[in-house]
């Protein structure tokens, strides 16, 4: 498959079978030699992805200007590409590699093309200002901000305000989950994502009941598994439940081999 971008508005693809592209996508065309052209949208680039068709570029990467007092690195950009094009992703890049930039950016590219209104902020207490927040004034100054934390009125007082980035800790979604459920925040943000790697936990059940089907979920973690393959049953079945085994016990023979069996003693 050859692909290459016209004039900044529209990619020109090079396909078997045009017809799979023409039959789904309305701004797109036929113009013979088994070429189509297709808009250069979000939208089609997102239907693009879906059918399968690899090296699919965001809009982010030329249509986009990228603000804050840093220049994004090329791996920046190709994550926030990445994770513009899925609904619901992870963003596993290592420590010092500057994922958090990337997520702003590709959140800040969303709102600014009417995708997201709002964001929620999931992370560790330790860090909701000192990382969150002082990275939301370099990467999105032009965007509020404002951090959820203290008694029950007060978070739910910033919550309900028109903040478009709210941060919270882990434990204070439990506190205000119906608020958070009825503001409906487009796209939640999870940061060192493996805190949600148990089912089990309420920490766990209040995210997932949180999320919708049209809700846009990212997951941050550089270690997805960091003790074990079933560390990432959780993570994984947030961000795919359709494609996940739903008991942990399936999951965990497809991840791991059994390779002996103690046996008990006999006297």
């Amino acid at each position: 498959m050859d692909l290459e971008i016209i004039d900044n508005k529209a990619i020109l693809l090079k396909l078997r079978d045009p017809n799979k592209v023409t039959t789904v996508i309305p701004k797109s065309k036929d113009i013979g030699n088994n070429q189509v052209l297709v808009n250069w949208g979000l939208d089609e680039m997102q239907v693009l992805k879906n059918l399968q068709i690899k090296n699919i570029p965001s809009p982010i990467v030329s249509k986009y200007d990228w603000p804050g007092m840093h220049k994004p690195f090329e791996h920046q950009k190709t994550t926030a590409s990445f994770l513009t094009l899925h609904r619901r992703a992870f963003c596993l890049n290592e420590q010092g590699t500057g994922k958090t930039g990337s997520v702003i950016w590709a959140a800040d590219y969303l709102m600014t093309i009417g995708k997201v209104k709002r964001v929620l902020v999931i992370c560790p207490l330790s860090i909701m200002d000192s990382a969150w927040r002082a990275d939301l004034f370099k990467f999105a100054m032009h965007r509020t901000v404002d951090i959820a934390y203290g008694t029950k009125e007060k978070r739910t007082r910033i919550i309900n305000s028109d903040t478009e980035f709210i941060i919270i800790n882990y434990d204070g979604v439990e506190i205000v989950k119906d608020v958070i459920a009825e503001n409906k925040f487009d796209l939640i943000v999870i940061d060192e994502a493996n805190a949600y790697k148990n089912t089990q936990t309420t920490r766990w059940k209040t995210l997932n009941k949180i999320l919708t089907t049209d809700t846009w979920l990212w997951m941050m973690t550089g270690t997805p598994a960091a003790q074990s393959p079933v560390d990432a049953y959780g993570l994984a079945k947030l961000v795919n439940p359709k494609n996940v085994p739903k008991f942990y016990t399936t999951f965990k023979d497809m991840v791991m081999y059994k390779i002996t069996i103690q046996m008990g003693s006999k006297t």
